[in-house]
């Protein structure tokens, strides 16, 4: 017995799995056979970012895998009705992977990215991702700078000074989610869930 593998790109899913797309937002969803993989792998590109957003029944296992000895660099499990993004690099590809007997679905949104690099970043800030995995779009402030609202299942790129703070209103009381610090990786992605949660309950 072997294992089946769906290897597809852009230019094969509508032939191959059941596939939908929305013109307006570019959203695209797929449902991933049981016990198959879905490789995600766009060559044209230098590199991409995908959001994908879990809409099955069951957690799935996504992982990034280097193209020349197809070693896994990262796996992440991506739990039910949750949502992240992944940048792919041009050397990388993407593989979903359905362990169980039944289908899973996801809809994903693919935008063309490269890394930055490193000497882009100023010693003095940090840039990363405030990513907004509720059903409620998040309004937060930073002091100086903008006062955004992160929609829902989106994300926000930010390029904040060491020691900014971000703030939340909570009733009439403004809370700390977070000091900008030397600890927050560049390109790193913070939940903002996770960050109120905290705030509210320290």
């Amino acid at each position: 017995m072997f294992k089946k593998v769906l290897r597809t790109s852009l230019f094969f899913i509508c032939g191959s799995m059941v596939f939908s797309q929305s013109n307006k937002t570019n959203i695209s969803s797929i449902y991933i056979p049981a016990k198959q993989e879905l490789v995600l792998n766009y060559p044209s590109y230098k590199g991409f970012i995908i959001d994908i957003w879990n809409k099955g029944k069951f957690n799935l296992v996504f992982s990034k895998v280097f193209k020349e000895n197809d070693s896994i660099i990262r796996t992440k499990t991506l739990k039910v009705g949750s949502f992240n993004s992944f940048f792919i690099d041009k050397f990388e590809f993407m593989r979903i992977k359905n362990e169980l007997l039944v289908p899973g679905k996801i809809s994903y949104k693919i935008r063309k990215g490269s890394k930055p690099k490193s000497n882009n970043f100023n010693k003095n800030s940090k840039s990363f991702f405030l990513v907004n995995t509720t059903i409620q779009n998040i309004k937060v402030y930073i002091p100086g700078v903008k006062n955004p609202t992160i929609n829902s299942n989106t994300r926000l790129f930010l390029n904040l000074k060491i020691s900014q703070s971000i703030f939340f209103r909570f009733g009439n009381e403004m809370i700390e989610l977070i000091k900008i610090n030397d600890s927050i990786q560049n390109n790193s992605q913070i939940n903002l869930a996770d960050l109120i949660d905290n705030a509210i309950n320290k």
